[in-house]
């Protein structure tokens, strides 16, 4: 029976409170607040332009907020630059690497991280 590659990762809870980005007068993402825990699967839908993809960048490290704290496992990750952060995530539009398909996009960070042929291919 081949082994689940979810259950080797260490994963983190990820608290995010009063994060807010503006672009000069401009506000973004105003006041979010949302603790996602260890094991929990999170989608964030909403319309265009109503500041999910700004988020997701500030939870990556790949945007500074304005304002408010990101945490995983209760450490601060202001200022951490987003290899550091170990998390990763993936957009709604396949446009990561247009010369993969999408198993190979979503094994690209596993392969990165060297897990094994095996495991990232467990499920299918």
């Amino acid at each position: 029976m081949a082994s689940n590659p979810v259950e080797k990762v260490d994963a983190c809870s990820i608290s995010v409170n009063g994060i807010s980005k503006s672009y000069g007068d401009k506000t973004v993402v105003n006041d979010i607040s949302l603790d996602v825990k260890k094991g929990e699967f999170l989608v964030i839908l909403g319309p265009s332009g109503c500041g999910k993809t700004t988020l997701l960048r500030m939870i990556g490290g790949l945007e500074k907020q304005t304002s408010g704290d990101i945490l995983f496992d209760d450490e601060n990750m202001s200022g951490i630059p987003p290899q550091n952060r170990d998390i990763g995530f993936l957009f709604q539009h396949y446009t990561l690497f247009t010369h993969l398909n999408v198993r190979e996009n979503v094994e690209f960070g596993l392969k990165i991280r060297k897990v094994k042929n095996k495991d990232r291919r467990s499920h299918q």
